[in-house]
């Protein structure tokens, strides 16, 4: 059953911490919080977007190829080749769909988690001020 891997995975992944591991639960907390899906080549400045900007781990191209393809192997997430366009351009290349297999359920294993609600409320502070000046 897919949602009682991605909990568990989650689970397993906070308590190893290497840097492997602590990539791979990025990821996952990344696809959460853009909706289950991100392009693999936005993958790296959305960890960084995630982080603050400092990340406690190497961020190296053939780590993230790994923790990839290693969750794609365990079932929790998908990659999808796909055609995209080129911003300003009329340019395509080829990417990959990075897509979670069960969103909700890895929101609801990742509702305690620091880096993740850390993440969601700096995001929900910049809406109100937003707002707030709005008015």
């Amino acid at each position: 059953m897919v949602s009682m891997r991605v909990e568990d995975e989650i689970k397993r992944l906070i308590e190893i911490g290497d840097d492997l591991s602590r990539l791979k639960l990025d990821i996952i907390r990344v696809l959460a919080i853009f909706n289950g899906v991100s392009w693999m080549s936005e993958i790296i400045p959305d960890l960084i977007k995630l982080r603050g900007g400092v990340l406690d781990y190497p961020l190296r191209e053939e780590l993230l190829d790994r923790a990839l393809r290693e969750l794609e192997s365990d079932g929790i997430i998908l990659l999808e080749p796909r055609i995209r366009g080129m911003p300003y351009s009329r340019h395509i290349y080829e990417d990959k769909l990075v897509r979670l297999r069960d969103l909700p359920v890895a929101r609801r294993a990742l509702s305690r988690d620091p880096v993740y609600g850390s993440y969601v409320y700096r995001q929900m502070e910049l809406i109100r001020r937003a707002l707030e000046d709005r008015e």
